[in-house]
């Protein structure tokens, strides 16, 4: 059995702050209106889920169901 191992995520790339903190990751979104974030937001989904823009996974609801088959 071959196990892949998954990259460890630099957790140093990012900190933490609060809404009044200009962070250098937010520089790149300033002047942006909510729809041109949200188009990058689904893009770097897309791009991290491996998943066509645009056409995102569907969500496997029955596990979730109440209900007996």
């Amino acid at each position: 059995m071959v196990y892949l191992t998954m990259p460890k995520l630099d957790r140093t790339f990012s900190t933490s702050g609060n809404l009044f903190q200009k962070k250098e990751e937010v520089i790149h979104y300033l002047g942006m209106s909510q729809e041109e974030i949200g188009k990058v937001f689904a893009y770097l989904n897309s791009v991290s889920f491996n998943y066509a823009l645009g056409n995102p996974p569907k969500m496997e609801k029955d596990a979730f169901s109440m209900r007996k088959n």
